[in-house]
């Protein structure tokens, strides 16, 4: 590793990052991974829990336990742990204290938006991030199902926020081949991430003998670091629908991405078009991602040429450098 470089898990173990969809969480534990490390997330009674994953007994498996209102239950002794990791019940000798040792590692677990969110480190570097829209009952959500990508979670976050490749990509989804020149556009530092508004003329599939139709759509890009985008998008004459992806890193080199959308409620039939097309765009986008190399984010720009429609990934992968490096994310830096 190049001197002051922080590792990976070191640099972001201090962030929330989503292990699982709330509605994936029901009275079994789940398992995850989240940095290499082994969790299981788990429902407490007043919110929820992430544990490591193996008794401290005998090592087993505890998402084959179950969790009640004492704590998360092993399936193997039926040792029982509370939300802190502490073991608080031993059945096989219920007089005797229970050991010291008899605990698991124990990590903050929130649940927010419809997911649930671990931070491994006890003093988060950040906030959740603020999503008032989603929390205020005028919209509507609808999730996709968990993206599996062989790819570091930075490199999915500059394909979301690629300006350039739309027109490319995204042919025969929303992709509009005739518009290939990236109008120049501004990047807008905020304390914790940054924004990009552009318009691009998206082109509607042809469908049954309709031919294609074009919509001048703004998009409006903004990404908290270090590993969540919110892309909005409004046609000329439609309501707007928004993107959250948030990539959660299981390792320096794979990802799974936390994908939903919100609406309003008098789209109708939003959520079907939304799983379809969307699923269809995000394929096209995994060909892509999963091709790159090198699949870990790289923390420079010596490997590669960017122009200026490359703004807003370049901007991005600035801070995520800086973010390893341990400076500040609007430090100076090489390109």
């Amino acid at each position: 590793m190049a001197d002051g470089v922080r590792s990976y898990s070191e640099t972001f173990a201090p962030y929330w990052h989503p292990v699982a969809f709330s509605h994936e969480l029901k009275e079994r534990p789940l398992p995850a991974r989240l940095l290499g490390t082994d969790l299981v997330v788990w429902r407490t009674g007043s919110g929820v829990a992430a544990t490591q994953r193996y008794c401290a007994h005998r090592g087993a498996d505890l998402c084959q336990g179950e969790s009640g209102p004492d704590g998360l239950r092993c399936g193997f002794h039926g040792w029982t742990y509370g939300q802190d990791g502490r073991c608080v019940r031993i059945p096989s000798q219920p007089g005797v204290p229970v050991p010291p040792r008899a605990r698991l590692s124990a990590w903050s677990a929130a649940e927010r938006y419809g997911l649930v969110w671990v931070c491994l480190s006890p003093q988060p570097a950040a906030p959740l991030p603020e999503w008032p829209e989603l929390e205020d009952g005028s919209l509507a959500t609808v999730p996709l199902p968990r993206l599996d990508w062989d790819v570091s979670a930075g490199r999915m976050m500059e394909i979301v926020l690629d300006v350039a490749h739309l027109s490319w990509v995204h042919k025969g989804t929303f992709g509009n081949p005739e518009q290939q020149e990236v109008a120049a556009y501004d990047v807008e530092k905020l304390p914790d991430g940054l924004r990009a508004r552009v318009v691009y003329p998206a082109l509607s599939p042809a469908m049954d003998g309709v031919p294609p139709k074009v919509d001048r759509t703004t998009l409006t890009y903004e990404v908290r670091f270090p590993f969540t985008a919110r892309l909005a998008f409004k046609p000329t004459l439609f309501y707007t629908h928004t993107v959250y992806a948030v990539a959660s890193p299981v390792s320096e080199e794979k990802m799974q991405c936390f994908y939903f959308a919100s609406y309003h409620p008098r789209i109708r039939n939003f959520a079907d078009m939304f799983t379809r097309s969307e699923l269809a765009i995000l394929e096209q986008d995994r060909l892509i991602a999963e091709g790159q190399r090198p699949r870990a984010h790289p923390l420079d720009f010596a490997g590669e040429v960017h122009v200026q429609a490359d703004r807003l990934p370049i901007e991005y992968r600035r801070a995520v450098s800086a973010l390893r490096l341990g400076r500040p994310v609007d430090a100076p830096g090489q390109e």
